[in-house]
């Protein structure tokens, strides 16, 4: 009788201390284009798991999503009662040469929300392809950092660093990670939140 109070215990204290991290993305986070135990989420799972970390990773990644709908599913996975939500919002807005204000009022919506719900999140930092012209790369990549600053919160790597502008890292759209890419992904997120969580 000891010995089964004891499993079970254990079972229960293993589930009521499992941490949760959700990444709320696009398509880089669903892992578009590469099978989903293949994408970054799922590898970072498997790295929690080698290391014996209590973490519990849940991917909520939508292709094609826009900073737009960063409020609605904050809201949404919230409700998951994470400990984390990680947000890697605001590629497709740069993508498609939205306005930069009009980014960074979505996103700040967002984290205003989650500051107001007491919501612990992590944002990612995000570039776009060189090509949209220098003005607009550092524009964007501006928006990041200031919002960081403003709501007191922890700002990211760019998860493609390394990976980025690599023909062997990425699909044929050039775009979005392969495998390979994914890896390397999963190690620069993973790298950054064995320091941080």
């Amino acid at each position: 009788m000891l010995r089964i109070f004891f499993y079970t215990t254990l079972f229960f204290s293993q589930i009521v201390f499992a941490k949760k991290i959700i990444f709320l993305g696009d398509s880089l986070t669903e892992g578009y284009g590469v099978a989903q135990e293949a994408a970054f989420p799922q590898l970072i799972q498997k790295k929690f798991k080698e290391d014996k970390l209590d973490w519990t990773v849940i991917s909520s990644g939508s292709s094609g999503s826009t900073s737009a709908s960063t409020l609605s599913r904050l809201k949404w996975v919230a409700k998951e009662k994470p400990d984390v939500v990680f947000i890697l919002m605001g590629s497709n807005d740069g993508l498609r040469g939205l306005k930069i204000e009009e980014t960074e009022k979505n996103l700040g919506q967002a984290l205003e929300w989650a500051k107001q719900n007491k919501v612990n999140v992590i944002l990612g930092q995000l570039h776009v392809p060189p090509n949209y012209g220098k003005d607009y790369f550092k524009n964007f990549s501006d928006i990041f950092p200031r919002l960081a600053k403003k709501y007191n919160i922890k700002l990211a790597p760019f998860l493609l660093d390394k990976v980025a502008g690599v023909p062997s890292l990425n699909q044929a759209d050039a775009i979005h990670p392969n495998e390979k890419g994914h890896l390397i992904v999963a190690d620069t997120i993973y790298k950054y939140l064995k320091k941080e969580l």
